[in-house]
């Protein structure tokens, strides 16, 4: 695997649905007769049955439909899904995944290391569908030119963005729809400041906004938010960061790059009880 790519992916949090479980039991078979070869899971009603399958590795996930008729339906109706975080599927083969589940997608990890425009082809399907959780790295030229299509700007389920080696969808002429997202993350990639500034507030339910390793943008970081807590800028280039209105802040924590200076300006965060990693002969800190 290319270290970008590597370096990038290690920032990333894990996924939802792990990829180590196994469907098999540890435990030895039960002989026929005995009081326990009673399938007492399959009797379970169905939402519990959907709930158990989608937290499975996919492919675990739809070995289920051989167990019995019982189980048969519910791999197509529970949500997908699709861990690529390694960066060896296609995504050719990522979109075929998708269009052959007719289920929701909870949801998808993405890392391509070829064929970058290849991604965009999957982002529509996911922005309909209701995915919950996204990350998408891909690796292509310094600086980054592949942008996120828009479409994930309408992903109203969407819980968790995180985006490396990418640039942040345009904002021109969208009314981002981000009712859900309660974590942005950002892993060296490029997000203009208008982009950033267009997203923030309409995202009524964020908590957690995370940059690493960003270089170029964005440089001005304002935040206007009811419901931000947390707020993580790691080794990132960025010259301003203002809590401008940020009344349920209580974390900013800053990691600095090199010799790379920040001015934070601290205008209304009375919950703000962490200011962590401040380099006072490096960084200018101003408290209005």
């Amino acid at each position: 695997m290319d270290e970008t790519l590597a370096a990038v992916l290690s920032y990333l949090p894990s996924p939802a649905v792990s990829s180590s479980a196994y469907l098999s039991s540890p435990f030895p078979a039960v002989s026929p007769g005995d009081d326990e070869e009673e399938d007492r899971v399959g009797r379970l009603p169905d939402a519990i049955l959907r709930n158990i399958i989608s937290r499975l590795p996919t492919k675990d996930a739809a070995r289920t439909a051989v167990l019995s008729s019982r189980w048969r339906h519910l791999w197509t109706s529970i949500p997908l899904s699709l861990d690529d975080g390694a960066g060896g599927l296609a995504p050719t083969t990522a979109a075929a995944a998708l269009a052959s589940h007719p289920g929701p997608v909870r949801s998808t990890r993405l890392a391509a290391s070829q064929d970058p425009e290849g991604v965009a082809s999957v982002f529509a399907s996911l922005a309909a569908r209701g995915v919950e959780d996204l990350l998408v790295v891909v690796n292509g030229s310094w600086p980054v030119e592949w942008r996120v299509p828009s479409d994930v700007l309408g992903c109203a389920a969407l819980g968790r963005l995180w985006i490396g080696l990418c640039q942040f969808p345009d904002t021109t002429g969208v009314a981002p729809a981000l009712l859900s997202l309660q974590e942005l993350g950002i892993v060296h990639s490029s997000v203009p400041d208008r982009d950033l500034h267009a997203v923030i507030p309409r995202c009524p339910v964020l908590e957690t906004l995370a940059f690493a390793l960003t270089q170029d943008y964005p440089r001005y970081v304002h935040i206007w938010s009811e419901s931000l807590s947390c707020v993580v800028i790691w080794k990132s280039m960025l010259r301003e960061v203002h809590l401008d209105d940020a009344p349920d802040v209580d974390r900013l924590l800053v990691e600095p790059i090199a010799d790379a200076a920040t001015h934070i300006k601290i205008i209304k965060a009375p919950k703000l009880k962490i200011l962590g990693y401040f380099d006072v002969g490096l960084h200018q800190l101003k408290i209005d």
